[in-house]
C-alpha cells in the first residue's frame, strides 16, 4: 500500500538542494511514485487545494514530480523544459511547503518539456496552458533547490491565503465537459456500449510502420460509439428533472442512439435527417422507435427543421456536440483506452460535431498530457477543421464527402471553443483515402467501418511517415454501412 509521506516546509535544508536525476525507472521509483501520489490526494483532501507535488517536497532526493489534474494521476521523471514562451505572466502561487501564504512572482506564459513516464519511456509535452505551464515551473523549481519565496517580486509580494479571493489568478476557465463527469460515464453507461474491444492490429500496423491500436465501438446494439453519450445525456438530464420531449437532427448513429436510450425509458424520441439519409440508418431508427422526420438537402437542413418543429412544441432540440454529458460519455472511451497499459503517443479521433473528439481529448490531456490528439475530418467537410484553425466558428456553404457521418457545414461554437485547449492538430483526409482505409480495415481486422468511422485509419494512410515507429490509436467509431455501400466499397 502505497505511504502518505510528511511534506517538508520551507524552513527545512533538504528543500534547498538540487534533486539527482532517476537513473533508471524500476520499482523503488514506481513506488515512491505511489507514495507522492497518496501524499498529494491527502493533502488535497485535508486542506482542498494541490494538484502536483515534487519529490524534494517529502525528502527524497530525486528529480520526480507526480500530478493529478483530475484524471488519472500520473509522474514527470526528469523533466527538462526545452521550450519557454517569451511573453510571461505575473501570477499568485500558493505550495504546500509554504503554508498560509501566497507570492507573486513571474512565470513564461507557456513551456513545453520532455521527461520520461513510470514505464521510463520518453514522452513530450508541447505548449503547455498558462495555469499548468505556471504549475510545472513551480515542481522544476523544487527540484532546482528554488522555493517560490526567492521568486517574490515587490514589497507586497507575500501575502497571506486567505487572500486568494482578492487576488488575480492564473487559470484556464472551466471546461464544459468535466473530468468527473466522464469518470461517471465510465461506471454508469449501459453495460452494452462499455468495455469495448481494443487490440494490437498486427497485419494493419506493418503496412502503416507503426504501433496501431484499434478500440471498436461498432459491436454493441447501434454499431457506433453514440451510444455512450445518449445514455450519460439522458440519465443525466433526467436526473436533474428535465422533462420535456427530445427532438434531434441526425445523419443516422445519433438518432439510433438516442432512440435505443429513450425505447429504454419508454419515452418517444422524434429525428429529422436529410432526404439523402442512408437508408440502412433510416431503417435502424424506424426499427428502435423513432418517429422520422425526413426534409433538406443535408444535415444541417435538417437540423434547422428539428429546431423550428421543436420551439413550436416546446421540445428539446438535443444536439450532438453541444450538450456537455454527450461529450463526458463519449469521453469514456478514452477511459478504456489509457487502463490499458502504456499511452499511445497519438490518438487520432474522428471529428464531426466534436463530441467524440473533445470527450477523449478531455480525459486524455489530464491523464496523458504527452499522447498528442489528433482530429480527423473529411476534405469535403472541412468547417471544424478551418474553425479550429481560426479559433472560431467557419461555417462552409455546402458539403461533399462519402463520410455522411462528419458531414457537418455549420459548427456548433461551443464545441470549437472546447477543441482549442485540447486538440493538438487537425488533419483532412480525401473520399479515395478513406475508401482505401475501409478497404484495410476489414481486409486486416475483418470489421465493416463506414466513412466517418475510419478516419484514423485514413490519416495514417495518408502521410504514414509522420507516425513511424509511434504507438498510434485510433477509433473505428461506426459501423452502419448500408448494403449497397458495402458493394460500392468493399467488394
Amino acid at each position: 500500500m502505497p505511504s502518505i509521506l510528511p511534506i517538508l516546509t520551507d524552513e527545512d535544508p533538504r528543500l534547498r538542494r538540487r534533486a539527482q536525476d532517476v537513473a533508471a525507472v524500476d520499482g523503488s521509483v514506481r513506488r515512491l511514485v505511489d507514495d507522492l501520489i497518496a501524499t498529494l490526494l491527502d493533502f488535497r483532501g485535508r486542506i482542498g487545494f494541490g494538484r502536483a507535488i515534487a519529490a524534494p517536497q517529502v525528502g527524497a532526493d530525486l528529480r520526480i514530480v507526480a500530478l493529478h489534474l483530475g484524471a488519472s494521476p500520473f509522474a514527470l521523471i526528469n523533466p527538462l523544459i526545452t521550450w519557454r514562451s517569451a511573453e510571461t505572466m505575473d501570477v499568485w502561487d500558493d505550495c504546500l511547503s509554504v503554508p498560509g501564504r501566497l507570492v507573486r512572482l513571474r512565470r513564461h506564459r507557456s513551456i513545453s518539456l520532455s521527461y520520461l513516464d513510470e514505464r521510463g519511456d520518453r514522452r513530450h509535452w508541447e505548449k503547455l496552458p498558462a495555469d499548468l505551464s505556471e504549475l510545472v515551473q513551480h515542481e522544476i523549481d523544487h527540484l532546482d533547490g528554488v522555493l517560490m519565496l526567492d521568486r517574490a517580486e515587490g514589497d507586497d509580494a507575500i501575502q497571506p491565503l486567505s487572500a486568494r479571493s482578492c487576488l488575480p489568478a492564473v487559470a484556464s476557465p472551466p471546461h464544459r465537459i468535466t473530468l468527473e463527469g466522464i469518470a461517471a460515464a465510465s461506471r454508469l453507461i449501459d453495460p452494452v456500449f462499455l468495455h469495448s474491444p481494443q487490440f494490437l492490429c498486427e497485419a494493419l500496423a506493418e503496412e502503416l510502420d507503426c504501433a496501431l491500436t484499434l478500440k471498436l465501438e461498432t459491436l454493441n446494439p447501434i454499431r457506433s460509439f453514440k451510444g455512450r453519450g445518449a445514455d450519460h445525456f439522458v440519465r443525466e438530464a433526467r436526473a436533474r428533472g428535465e422533462r420535456r420531449p427530445l427532438v434531434c437532427a441526425s445523419a443516422g448513429n445519433w438518432g439510433q442512439a438516442l432512440a435505443y436510450v429513450g425505447r429504454g425509458r419508454g419515452e418517444r424520441i422524434e429525428v429529422f435527417a436529410a432526404d439523402s439519409v442512408n437508408p440502412l440508418k433510416a431503417q435502424r431508427m424506424r426499427q428502435l422507435g423513432a418517429v422520422l422526420h425526413l426534409g433538406g438537402r443535408d444535415f444541417d437542413e435538417a437540423k434547422t427543421l428539428a429546431r423550428a418543429y421543436a420551439e413550436q412544441r416546446g421540445a428539446w432540440l438535443v444536439e450532438d456536440g453541444l450538450e456537455p454529458e454527450i461529450g463526458e460519455g463519449a469521453g469514456s472511451i478514452a477511459v478504456e483506452l489509457l487502463a490499458a497499459g502504456r499511452p499511445p503517443d497519438v490518438v487520432l479521433v474522428p471529428l464531426g460535431n466534436g463530441a467524440l473528439l473533445n470527450g477523449m481529448a478531455r480525459w486524455i490531456k489530464a491523464a496523458a498530457p504527452g499522447t498528442r490528439v489528433i482530429g480527423v475530418a473529411a476534405s469535403g467537410a472541412p468547417c471544424m477543421a478551418h474553425s479550429w484553425q481560426a479559433g472560431r466558428p467557419v461555417a462552409a456553404t455546402s458539403v461533399s464527402t462519402i463520410a455522411d457521418g462528419v458531414a457537418v457545414r455549420t459548427p456548433i461554437a461551443e464545441a470549437v471553443a472546447d477543441m482549442l485547449p485540447l486538440v493538438d492538430e487537425v488533419r483532412l483526409v480525401d473520399d479515395a483515402v478513406i475508401v482505401d482505409a475501409m478497404q484495410r480495415v476489414h481486409r486486416h481486422a475483418g470489421v465493416v467501418v463506414e466513412p466517418a468511422g475510419v478516419l484514423g485509419v485514413a490519416a495514417l494512410i495518408a502521410d504514414s511517415t509522420s507516425f513511424r515507429g509511434l504507438q498510434v490509436a485510433t477509433v473505428l467509431c461506426g459501423g452502419n454501412l448500408a448494403d449497397e455501400d458495402r458493394r460500392r466499397y468493399l467488394a
